[in-house]
Parts: C-alpha cells; structure tokens; sequence
C-alpha cells in the first residue's frame, strides 16, 4: 500500500539470516564463463537480499567474479539509497585466484545518481582494490528506516547473470494505522516472470524464495516497460482490505471518494469565482477553458523541488483543507488543483468527475497489486453535451483537452460513492503529437551547406519538454535539445543553439531554433554534387535494425514527425535526378514523401 505509519511495539526477534562473509568455493574458483555468453565480462556468483521489517533492516550481499579485463568496471561499485533509507556496515573486498584478500579500507563517497524538481537519488560510491580478470570482489550493507513501513520488492534479475541468490523477508507483526482502525496487519504478494519452479514459500520465520542461474535483464530500445518484464515478486502490506483485489479497489474507491467531495465542498466563493472567470463566455467549451487555464494559474507544489523543513518555516506554506483554500491560497500539489478545477467546473454546471489513473511510463497497472500508489494521479472527467471530456489541469503545462499519454490505455478509477469502476482513458490520435522539423540550407559548390533548423513540437511531444526543463536550468536544457537534435543529424555536422519559444507555457507549439554547418552534406561526382535523400535521421530504426527480438517493440502513444527540408544549390547547378515521391501505407502507419524543385 505504500508507505505505512508503524503504531505497534515490535515482537520479539528469534532467528536471523547469517551477516557473515561467505567461504569462497572450489565451484566459485572453476567459473569461466557465463552460461550462454561466452564473451560477458562478469558474472554474479551469488546475491543476498534478507530484510526484517519489525526490525525495520535490509540485508544486501553482492558477489562477483569478473572473467575478462573489461569486467573489472564491476569493481567501481555504486550502492543506491533511497531517500527514506539510510546506510550503515558498508563492508568490501577483493579476494584473489591465490587466496590473498585485499579490504576496502577507504571512506566512501556520496554521489548523486538523479536528480528531479521534487526528489534525489544518491548512492555509496567505492573501488574495490587491486581487481583484475579472475578476481573476486564482493560486499554487503544494511539499509535501515524509522518509522514508515515500505513496501518491498524482490528483484531476480540484475545487470548480471546469477549463479545463486537467495531471498528471505521476516513479515512485520505489528500493528498499521489502515483504513480500518486497530486492524491487524496483513502482508500479501503477487510474482511475475520468476524461472520454472520457482515461488516464494512462506516457512516458520517468514518468506522465502531461493533461485539458481537466473539470466541477466537485457532492456531493447522501444520495448515496453521494463518491469512488466523482470523476474521479481511485490510485497504489500495492509489490513483487511487486502483479503482481494475486488474488495480492495472497491473500498479505496469509496475512501477516496469520501475524501475528493470533502475537500470539493460546496462553497459561495467558488461559485462566485466560476461566475467571475466565466465572464460573458456562453460556449461550454470556452467557459471551461478558462475555469482550466484558472486552475493551471495555482503555483504548482508537486513540480517544485523537494524543501526542507527550515524552508517550509520560513516560506510559511499552510496546509489546504479543501478547494476554496486553494483558490485563496493560490497554491496546491497536483491533485488538489485538478480538485479545485472539479470544484469550478460543478460551481458552472457541469457534470465533473475525478478519476484516479495509473502510469504505464514504468510499469503497466497490475490490479492484483494492492497498492494504492499504483494510482496516485487525478483526472477530471466532464460530461457535456454526451462526450466525455478528459482533463489534467494538476499536470504542469498540460494543455486544455490533452491527457499525458502515461495516464491513457490503462486502467483509471473512477470515484464514487459505491465505489466506482475502471475505465479507459483514451489516448490522443497521433495527429496531436506532431514534430515537425525544417531546414532551410544553402549548398556550396564544394558540398558544404550551412543554415536555419527549427524544431516544432505539439502535443505529448511539446509536453514532455516542457516537464524535462523543469528538472534542469537553462544551460542544462539547452544542452538536453542539441543533443535531441544531433540525434538526428550525420555525424558531422554542427549545430548551435539560438533560443526557444513557448516553453513556459501550456497552449501552443513549442519552437527551437538553431543553425546547422554540414561540412560535407552532397560529395563530388565529376561536375555533380550528390545530396542524401534527407538530411534528418530517424533514430526510431534502431528498433528494427535486430533480427531477432526479444520483447515488442512499443511507442508510448501515435505521433506525426513532418520533414521539410529547403536546399538552395550553388549557382549554376541544377537539380536533376530527384527520386519519385512515396505513400506506403501499414495498419498503424502511414510513411509520404514528395519532392520539387523550383528554378
């Protein structure tokens, strides 16, 4: 269910998983390889993952055995720390094919991994010594909370292939603050992927699950979520309202709903407010329009960086009760905004509901997962006219009319006093998210070509960098898009950035411009120049250029990419030869081209 508040004592703690180092093996000494990849450059002999959430610890033991030189980047080690966690017994070595081992003994260093406008991820970062091909290096840590209680996860499959990992989870036996008061605590599970014969089993002193010769993940480009694809088993904790999935759903649809109507209220000023923004609007669809463009006005909490706790002192943020607080306040997380737009919306007439919807941008809804995080994002849904109309004013710089394409084609909840169902939030035609490219160049009589690409996006597109630039500064995003843009350039051409329009903004396309020098666009062919087909590049080939994949290819959502590209030849020249134009059409695609020249 997510994080919980722990309210009980803890029991008594009677057994525990070994801590100590493990005795390395003759078996250990004799791998050479990886089983199926002669060439991988190390392979993981064994992983331990044992957590014990009464006494709120997780155990982690790695052990690797690099088999070629370029193996030993396996010796650079980097230990992610989630940020409710903290580190401690962080121990490391290096054992040698001669039995002589080497400790870490140096200090190690504190490394950001990513940072987000509302979070960080950093890691232990430490060398293990003297690591060469045949080596062994191995080490293990404790990673320890207070407090909270987080649901866990068991991942199979790592970077490596595995010889052996083991798994052990010792349930907490507390009690949770949940829906139900004085509930006892409950810890459920679902499994995924897991190799032939292998589940967890629940014994005496908890769960447990043992694996052998699991492969190592490999990701593909254009593949769907990863995770939807590993091998790993999901824990959650809760009360009784875990007993299903129907009873669980059931009844966190009608808490949320409680909650959502609550906060909506029913009051004067927002009336007078939906009165006020609606002016002499009579279109249903203009009036709504600017109640949305009001709600996107609030200052947006949930796409500002993460505070500390002197900064909210001084900063003086108070918590909003309900809608009106909001509107006064002029300030919310991205769910009380989509609340206040509810609250406008019904304050103009209009039927609004709010929906609670999943992410498929990491992983694809499951509902036999009972965690309510899985559907953390509120949409508003506005019947009128008999359409449904779908909206996301808590979205930063999500346009009136437009859902971000991880919210649709999955399961969203719709909130109501039963209840509620899941339904489908449709997903825009690709004719929404549109790139469109332009190069206007001139061609020198050696091949060269120098001049203007601009870069126009709408959309899903247009949104998605619109959100990337909140996570960076202005350097920072100018780099992001020169380097989009060389994505879809040769090699040698150069490119320098010039400005960009509309990126603060949620209606309207966004625009890049650069200029472009392509210091051998046509080659010399006698008294001929000859010039590719396009200057623009498609890096979406990458996913057919395999001839066998393993997992489908996969675009999040339908979207137009329209080249123009403009060449002035050099004086004297003229085009000839130009290739005749194509209309090839698929089931889901659509690939046209013309071309003209012009005296």
């Amino acid at each position: 269910m997510g994080a919980l508040v722990v309210t009980g004592a803890p029991v008594c703690y009677a057994q525990q998983r070994s801590e100590e180092w493990l005795p390395v093996t003759a078996t250990d000494w004799q791998v050479k390889e990886v089983p199926g990849d002669p060439g991988a450059a190390a392979i993981q002999l064994y992983y331990a993952d044992f957590r014990d959430d009464t006494r709120q610890y997780q155990f982690i033991y790695r052990r690797i055995k690099i088999l070629v030189d370029t193996g030993r980047s396996y010796a650079n080690v980097e230990i992610p720390v989630p940020s409710q966690y903290s580190i401690s017994g962080i121990q490391a070595r290096t054992i040698h094919p001669d039995g002589h081992i080497v400790d870490f003994a140096g200090k190690p260093i504190d490394k950001t991994l990513l940072r987000t406008r509302d979070s960080r991820i950093v890691a232990k970062e430490l060398v293990l010594p003297q690591a060469t091909a045949g080596s062994i290096v191995e080490y293990k840590y404790r990673l320890e909370w207070d407090k909270y209680l987080y649901d866990p996860t068991w991942p199979l499959q790592h970077d490596l292939y595995t010889v052996k990992e083991s798994f052990w989870l010792k349930p907490y036996e507390g009690h949770i603050r949940t829906r139900y008061l004085s509930d006892d605590t409950r810890l459920s599970y679902v499994y995924s992927n897991l190799p032939a014969g292998v589940k967890p089993k629940e014994t005496a002193s908890g769960i447990e699950l043992e694996a052998q010769g699991v492969p190592s993940f490999r990701g593909e480009n254009y593949m769907p979520p990863e995770d939807n694809y590993r091998s790993e088993v999901r824990f959650f904790y809760g009360g009784r309202e875990i007993e299903s999935p129907e009873i669980f759903w059931r009844d966190t649809g009608k808490l949320w709903f409680g909650n959502a109507e609550r906060f909506i209220g029913n009051h004067p000023e927002i009336r007078s407010a939906a009165i006020t923004l609606i002016g002499s609007e009579t279109d249903p669809e203009g009036k709504l329009r600017r109640l949305y463009a009001r709600a996107q006005q609030v200052r947006n909490l949930s796409y500002e960086r993460e505070r500390t706790r002197a900064e909210e002192r001084k900063e003086a943020l108070k918590a909003n009760e309900s809608a009106l607080d909001v509107l006064l306040h002029d300030y919310g997380s991205r769910n009380e905004i989509a609340e206040l737009f509810a609250a406008l919306a019904r304050a103009a007439g209009f039927h609004a509901e709010l929906l609670r919807a999943s992410s498929r941008q990491e992983k694809i809804f499951d509902p036999k997962l009972l965690s309510e995080a899985q559907l953390g994002i509120e949409i508003v849904r506005i019947k009128s006219n008999g359409l449904d109309l779908f909206l996301d004013p808590g979205t930063e710089f999500c346009p009136f009319g437009l859902v971000p394409w991880m919210y649709t084609s999955v399961p969203a909840l719709k909130l109501a006093r039963d209840g509620g169902d899941f339904i489908l939030i449709p997903t825009p035609t690709a004719d929404k998210n549109v790139t469109r490219r332009t190069a206007t160049l001139t061609l020198d009589q050696g091949g060269s070509a120098n001049g203007q690409i601009t870069l126009e996006f709408k959309g899903n597109t247009a949104l998605q960098h619109r959100l990337n630039a909140l996570d960076t500064d202005e350097a920072g995003n100018r780099a992001r898009l020169e380097a989009e843009l060389k994505e879809m350039l040769p090699e040698n051409c150069s490119i320098q950035f010039h400005d960009v329009e509309g990126i603060d903004r949620s209606e309207g396309s966004l625009i890049v411009h650069f200029s472009a020098a392509f210091p051998a666009l046509a080659a010399p062919a006698g008294r001929r120049l000859l010039l590719p087909a396009s200057v623009f590049q498609s890096k979406q080939l990458e996913a057919f250029r395999s001839s066998e994949r393993r997992y489908p290819v996969y675009f999040p959502f339908g979207y137009e990419e329209i080249d123009q590209v403009k060449i002035q030849v050099p004086q004297g020249y003229a085009a000839e030869g130009l290739p005749a134009g194509q209309d090839v059409k698929l089931t889901s695609t659509r690939f046209i081209t013309t071309r003209a020249a012009k005296s």
